[in-house]
């Protein structure tokens, strides 16, 4: 038995409502962690000591509680892990996609997946040398560049016959061919995500219909798109939370997804015992729990980190366990073995998690990332360079194509007082001069006309000896009046209208220059 673990971070795919402290989705992270521990448990369990028959009562006590309840006797427990990964990847790659768009999601996932990869191959091929007999799923393993190419690219699991140098990669050709038809649909996925939905269940219909159709070679690919179903189930709860399609058809193309996953079951693509079933029922209900609980998680580092190293654990950890047990038993009691085995594990864990699959999650964004356009500079227009100008009381002097100005101090002129502007001249009512004392214009009085009725108007007399032409005596200009202030008590006292004590009179528009002050 062999699962994946997902060889993508588990970085947010999609911004969520999560609180501000939380910067990975949880739920994912402690299912990848668990899932790696449940793999690497089941590949000591069953393929060791239940098929070699090595006495272990704990691993019996534990497989009684676990795999034989859940119909996993053949297989282990760890294959819950098998469904949950891939709904881990129709739910956060699928977002990924659509944000970095094909040529770098190709990019992006070629150096993530077959970096790695490529180690655990050379790593197989040394031990294959030495003769120290790395595990294997009984088929050939021809040791030749070629079949460190084939082994390397994933290409064997569609060649037939198989030579398999790692037995857990069976599950890396369904990533990559889902990866595959993602880039294929993506064009759809942009604009209409019922509809790419609708295509990816129609191949994956079309591929098992046809398995015994086109020979050997298409029938082992038949066999790992029948695994598909469960990303699509992913995929699908991610369509249906983001509000990319509505809840009824999410449900419809759930329905569809698990059909097709459990048809795969009914014509035998693939399948060694009928745990298939309940395993994806189980992984689902699982991630819908965790999704579902995400607010009240709270992320930690030792979930983080086996998150991280998940993909390292899935790949190292049964050639490091077989390889070590080999050379452990029966010399070294089995718990003895178990205990230098383990910690043996995670130190190679480490050591391909530091210097081979996290330099190449670097190395694959920096190569996908794209470059955001340096904003514009703002144009400043250079200053026009005149000659130097030398005026009285200045020296100039140039040095090294600089201009150096050394100004002989002055004494400042005494100051004068500013102008004040000439008062405008008011006209002249009644013959009184104005106030300013400017006298009035050389204008000839007006004469008032008579009333029409001729009798309404009596005429003033006429005193003898006044000249009422001639321009009247020059007044001496008043100083103009001074308000008084209020008192020191009512000086800073608010008004009515601050108050909210308005009268009539507010409401009134105010015209401040409709009219003219008369002078008194």
């Amino acid at each position: 038995m062999s699962t994946l673990a997902e060889p993508n971070s588990a970085a947010l795919a999609e911004p969520s409502s999560t609180p501000a402290k939380k910067t990975r989705i949880v739920f994912i992270d402690i299912g990848r962690g668990l899932g790696a521990l449940l793999v690497f448990y089941s590949h000591i369990a069953h393929p060791w000591v239940i098929a070699k028959n090595d006495k272990a009562p704990y691993v019996d006590f534990i497989e009684a509680l676990t795999s034989a309840p859940m119909h996993m006797s053949k297989q282990g427990i760890g294959q819950i892990a098998v469904p949950f990964f891939f709904l881990v990847s129709g739910f956060v790659v699928t977002p990924i996609a659509l944000r970095q768009g094909t040529g770098r999601f190709a990019l992006n996932r070629f150096i993530r997946v077959y970096a790695p990869m490529l180690f655990v191959v050379l790593l197989t091929a040394f031990l294959l040398l030495v003769n120290l007999h790395p595990p294997s799923t009984g088929q050939a393993q021809t040791l030749n560049p070629l079949t460190v190419f084939t082994n390397t690219t994933l290409v064997n699991y569609l060649i037939y016959p198989q030579i398999v140098l790692v037995p857990v990669a069976w599950t890396m050709i369904v990533e990559v061919i889902f990866y595959l038809l993602l880039m294929a649909v993506l064009p759809l996925l942009r604009r209409w995500v019922w509809l790419a939905i609708a295509v990816e269940l129609t191949f994956i219909f079309v591929v098992m219909m046809s398995r015994s159709q086109l020979g050997p070679s298409w029938s082992l690919f038949a066999v790992n798109v029948s695994y598909l179903p469960a990303m699509v189930i992913g995929q699908v709860i991610w369509a249906t939370t983001k509000k990319q399609i509505p809840l009824w058809t999410g449900a419809l193309y759930g329905g569809c997804a698990w059909s097709l996953y459990v048809l795969a079951d009914v014509i035998n693509v693939g399948r060694v015992d009928s745990s298939y079933n309940l395993a994806l029922a189980f992984a689902v209900a699982c991630f819908l729990m965790g999704m579902f609980a995400e607010d009240r998680l709270k992320q930690r580092k030792i979930w983080t980190m086996l998150s991280e190293r998940s993909y390292s654990i899935y790949l190292l950890h049964m050639l490091v366990t077989f390889v070590l047990l080999q050379l452990l038993r029966p010399a070294v009691p089995l718990p003895i073995a178990l205990l230098i085995v383990i910690p043996a594990v995670f130190g190679v864990v480490e050591l391909s998690y530091r210097y081979v699959e996290r330099p190449s999650h670097s190395l694959a964004r920096r190569l996908s990332h794209k470059p955001k356009p340096p904003p514009p500079a703002p144009e400043t227009p250079e200053p026009p360079v005149e000659p130097p100008v030398e005026t009285p009381g200045e020296t100039t002097q140039l040095v090294d194509d600089a201009e150096v100005t050394a100004e002989i101090p002055k004494i400042p002129a005494e100051p004068r007082p500013p102008r004040r502007p000439a008062p405008r001249p008011r006209p002249v009512q009644n013959g009184r001069m104005p106030r300013n004392g400017t006298p009035p214009p050389n204008d000839a009085p007006r004469a008032m006309p008579p009333r029409a009725n001729g009798g309404a108007h009596r005429a003033r007399p006429v005193e003898s000896g006044v000249d009422r032409t001639a321009e009247p005596p020059v007044r001496r200009a008043m100083p103009p009046r001074r308000r008084p202030s209020a008192p020191p008590e009512l000086r800073y006292q608010p008004d009515q209208e601050n108050q909210g004590q308005r009268g009539d009179h507010d409401d009134l528009p105010r015209h401040g220059n409709s009219f003219r002050h008369t002078p008194r």
